[in-house]
């Protein structure tokens, strides 16, 4: 509810200091989505803006030199050779979906589409490549773009710099957004978180619906922006208002082809990894190798799975039921629940592809942004991401094994890799969340039935 109050409850460390900024006649304040914000001037957020938009790309022309000329490893370029094919075969007249199977939801054509275009005027296909990561990298800036305004509801205009430096900054997630097409899915979802912190519960909706036609995870959204913004709507409106506008969706971009060929459906079903085996570089695996060949307690890696989807599927419940009981209407809680649901997505899951970091880092920078040691504690979780990817893969480990045998010192040592991997990312979100006690209070009175 916008009543004028920005400082959610608690000063953060880096307002205790500032005092309060009043802007000078003639330099204009920022009104951004029919919100003012009378204590922030319109030169300055343009300064911001301008900085973090050129920091942002100097971090990823270091971060390709430093891949190549220092560590000598390589820039990942498979999956935007593997759109390219895909972008020839429009070209031939073959429809995906209809023609031939294709693993991706259907948006996904709309960057490919587009980077094919100078391809075909040069005839060239490294036009692809440099097209393709541009657009994505324009996708990058508009998230850099959604951080920094959505931090101005959370904080004060210093630190919602800080969290869209701490984003431009963040070195393994440019190396994705580079080599891969996440950027695009990450930057349709925080419009919608952008959208509905600034109470525009529709495009919040529609945004988060086009999320999922282009890379599923963003519907995990609509639950918890249904139920922020039912805090001064009724939950029937809002769950109606949601559904309508993902059922028109599905319509216009699902239907058609499903009546053409059912089996379109299977670009989502793949999605779920369901006829995938274990990914070594997940926390999955990494806890059934510490138990089965550190402990030797004899445990299948299928149980560990079966346990690990447990505790998601029960992670998720108690989200949306924190989200249900909360009585404040509270940005700031929104984007927790959103980076644990995400993060659960990611973390318990029997498969994993390493640039799925980029899809919460952007909550990451946000909900850091106020605090030293969860700064520290971030860029380390980022240096983690970047050894492993690029720098230790098909030297220690591949998707479906480690690459050297069980039991020899490399072995041990890519286990204890991503033992620690995982550890500094359950201390980070730790960190971040530690949920209030009035929280606590009630699921404990609930558990004790009192």
């Amino acid at each position: 509810m916008i009543n004028g109050d920005f400082s959610m409850g608690k000063k953060n460390k880096f307002d205790v200091s500032l005092p309060e900024k009043r802007v000078k006649k003639g330099e204009g304040t920022l009104c951004f989505l029919n919100f003012e914000f009378k204590n922030v001037d319109l030169r300055t957020v343009k300064r911001h803006l301008l900085i973090l938009f050129l920091v942002s790309l100097l971090t990823k022309f270091i971060v390709i030199f430093a891949t190549t000329s220092i560590f000598h490893s390589f820039i990942d370029l498979f999956d935007i050779g593997f759109y390219f094919e895909h972008a020839i075969k429009l070209v031939q007249g073959q429809l995906p979906y209809i023609n031939y199977n294709f693993d991706y939801p259907i948006l996904i054509f709309v960057p490919i589409t587009i980077a094919l275009i100078p391809a075909l005027l040069l005839q060239n296909a490294m036009a692809f490549v440099y097209s393709f990561q541009i657009l994505m990298v324009l996708c990058d800036i508009v998230t850099i773009l959604c951080i920094y305004f959505i931090g101005l509801r959370l904080w004060n205009e210093k630190t919602a710099f800080c969290a869209g430096l701490i984003f431009a900054t963040a070195f393994s997630t440019a190396y994705f957004v580079l080599t891969k097409y996440d950027a695009f899915p990450t930057c349709l979802l925080m419009l919608a978180v952008l959208f509905t912190v600034y109470n525009m519960n529709t495009r919040g909706y529609i945004f988060t619906a086009l999320g999922f036609f282009a890379k599923i995870f963003p519907i995990i959204a609509m639950p918890f922006f249904v139920l922020y913004n039912a805090k001064t709507r009724s939950l029937k409106a809002e769950i109606m208002s949601a559904g309508k506008i993902f059922l028109v969706l599905c319509v216009i971009l699902i239907l058609p082809l499903a009546i053409i060929n059912p089996n379109v459906i299977q670009s989502y079903i793949f999605a779920t990894g369901g006829g995938l085996g274990i990914y070594v570089n997940t926390a999955t695996y990494t806890l059934y190798a510490n138990l089965n060949e550190v402990l030797h307690l004899g445990i299948s890696s299928g149980l560990v799975s079966l346990f690990m989807y447990g505790v998601m599927a029960v992670a998720l419940l108690l989200l949306l039921y924190i989200s249900y009981i909360s009585e404040e209407r509270e940005p700031k809680t929104l984007l927790k629940v959103l980076l644990c649901a995400i993060f659960s997505l990611v973390f318990f899951t029997k498969f994993h592809s390493p640039q799925y970091l980029v899809w919460f880092t952007p909550l990451l920078a946000l909900l850091v942004a106020d605090d030293l040691v969860k700064i520290i504690l971030f860029y380390v979780t980022q240096v983690f991401a970047y050894i492993e990817f690029p720098l230790m893969f098909g030297k220690y480990y591949v998707n479906l094994n480690y690459t050297n045998p069980a039991g020899s010192a490399e072995w041990y040592l890519t286990l204890l890799f991503f033992t620690l991997q995982y550890l500094a990312l359950l201390l980070l979100m730790y960190v971040i969340i530690r949920p209030p006690d009035g929280i606590i209070k009630k699921i404990r009175a609930i558990i004790s039935g009192n």
